[in-house]
């Protein structure tokens, strides 16, 4: 059952009275205004499971130092001791509403991730978990997360609350990481359009992974902006400090002269995965892993 006092706590307390509280919030950051908007989430969320909440890790731009407002997510993996009920998923739902209305911040917007149970760590276990995306809100039956993103996890998760429970995920091989990357090469080639101001998130990807492919090192979108633009090969490279830009500044594509390039992108986005499919090629990846997808 949903806690009266989670919707409270949004409700009524609001970000500033926050700072004259105890913290939950384990591991501090810098930036004053995201650590408050975590420690809010956090009080909703241990409002709402009680004694069932195992633990809260951050994934994704947050653990590089590469938080990306208005633009990219606030990832999240909260961890509970069981499966979740038909009644839990649908409470889930109306907990985000006052997150995601804007009235804490665009910080608050931005909190996306899972809500797993224990044994679903493992993608082996099936059972009940809870997904908050972009797009909305559903249930999982399996833990859809992917090697690669559980991987960050693992090696580069940050706990804010509660157990540790990064080393109950289990090692990805290697051949369940490159599957992955041959999967998002083939996303390239099925979706990947210019004209918007995510497109620019198909060059920043394809040399996250090039910079994986080649140095074996997990990077941000930044960093492997830069890395791109001097060790990749093709002239997508050229457009990569404009990428990472608009990725850090987004309001510059209101201009008519970002939208025109933007507009321009597929090209440059097919030429990035092509890039990559022959990295895999040259590493002697390509038979082995093509052959399962």
């Amino acid at each position: 059952m949903i806690e009266k006092e989670s919707l409270d706590a949004v409700a009524v307390i609001g970000l500033p009275q926050i700072r004259y509280w105890m913290m939950l919030l384990a591991h501090k950051f810098p930036n004053p205004q995201l650590n408050l908007t975590l420690e809010l989430f956090l009080r909703i969320i241990k409002g709402f499971f009680r004694e069932q909440l195992v633990s809260v890790v951050l994934y994704g731009s947050i653990t590089f130092d590469d938080l990306a407002p208005g633009y990219g997510d606030l990832d999240f993996l909260v961890v509970v001791d069981d499966n979740l009920s038909d009644e839990i998923c649908r409470q889930l739902v109306e907990l985000r509403k006052p997150l995601r209305s804007g009235d804490y911040g665009i910080l608050s917007k931005m909190l996306e991730g899972a809500f797993l149970p224990r044994r679903m760590l493992n993608p082996a276990n099936t059972g009940k978990a809870f997904w908050w995306g972009t797009s909305g809100e559903k249930p999982w039956e399996s833990n859809q997360l992917g090697w690669f993103v559980l991987h960050v996890i693992r090696e580069r998760g940050i706990v804010i609350w509660g157990e540790d429970i990064r080393h109950e995920i289990p090692l990805a091989s290697h051949e369940d990481l490159i599957k992955e990357v041959w999967m998002v090469c083939k996303s390239i080639k099925q979706h990947a359009r210019g004209g918007r101001l995510h497109s620019v998130d198909w060059l920043l990807t394809a040399s996250r992974l090039l910079l994986w492919l080649k140095e074996g090192r997990l990077s941000s979108k930044s960093e492997a902006a830069d890395w791109g633009f001097t060790h990749t090969n093709g002239a997508w490279r050229e457009l990569l400090p404009q990428a990472r830009q608009i990725r850090l500044n987004p309001s510059v594509v209101d201009s008519a002269e970002m939208k025109r390039w933007l507009d321009a992108l597929t090209g440059s986005i097919r030429e990035a995965s092509e890039e990559v499919e022959r990295e895999l090629a040259e590493q002697g990846l390509r038979q082995s892993v093509t052959e399962k997808l």
